[in-house]
């Protein structure tokens, strides 16, 4: 009876000060934060924009059961297999398109790794950054995208829980397409991937990067998973954003 007595006294002086006692893997996870963050909604709707293969769509659905994911991979042989690893599960609805900030067909820039695919094309510098190979472009090829609003219109729907973005630096281009559903209030919770260092060409600056967010009306909450260079200068990180006033 000790322990939750002292946890809770521990609890108070530190809200009473202006701190939090957080878990440490709440802290380091971002996945069990969101969680959190998503206590009380029944049924939460998940946007995984950039899927890939669907490792973190999976991800997902193993932490909220409840969820139904749509997923949005616009390479189409990631799409295959993204459709492949997800087929067994009827809440996850695969599309094979991405989000930008409009409705139409674009060159897509493919690269060694697929995972590093993206609309805008390889920095000189990405393999100082990054090392050899991992951004190389093998070919470029069309593909289909659309901007969030029009694909939230088209299903019918009012809200997403979770907006995820890995799109290679394109973030921005996903937020300016989302215009109105931000302005509605529409998106709970950001979660996105942000390269700092130069990667890709029409990369935005960090600061940048994370006006566009507070621009469409969401704080930062939290950044993880921090990637650095071999010098030790940081070069990547996923940030969640919630919405202001939550």
């Amino acid at each position: 009876m000790a322990r939750p007595l002292l946890k809770r006294t521990l609890q108070a002086l530190a809200n009473r000060c202006g701190y939090r006692i957080r878990r440490k893997d709440h802290e380091d996870d971002p996945f069990l934060q969101m969680k959190t963050l998503l206590r009380g909604v029944a049924e939460p709707i998940i946007f995984d924009v950039g899927a890939h293969h669907g490792l973190i769509t999976r991800k997902f659905r193993a932490l909220l059961p409840s969820s139904t994911v749509c997923a949005f991979e616009p390479f189409a042989e990631s799409f295959d297999h993204l459709k492949a690893a997800t087929a067994m599960d009827p809440r996850v609805q695969a599309f094979g398109f991405g989000l930008s900030d409009r409705d139409a067909r674009r060159p897509l820039h493919v690269n060694a790794n697929t995972a590093t695919n993206s609309l805008l094309p390889t920095h000189g510098a990405a393999s100082r950054v990054w090392g050899e190979g991992l951004l190389d472009t093998t070919g470029v090829v069309e593909a289909e995208f659309r901007s969030l609003d029009s694909v939230v219109t088209s299903m019918g729907l009012t809200h997403v829980d979770v907006l995820k973005l890995d799109v290679q630096g394109a973030e921005p281009l996903v937020l300016a397409g989302a215009a109105a559903i931000c302005e509605r209030r529409w998106i709970r919770l950001i979660y996105s991937e942000i390269i700092l260092q130069p990667s890709y060409q029409g990369q935005e600056r960090f600061d940048h990067a994370l006006a566009a967010f507070y621009e469409r009306g969401f704080d930062l909450f939290d950044l993880y998973n921090l990637s650095r260079t071999s010098d030790g200068r940081l070069r990547q990180v996923d940030a969640l954003f919630t919405r202001v006033g939550d």
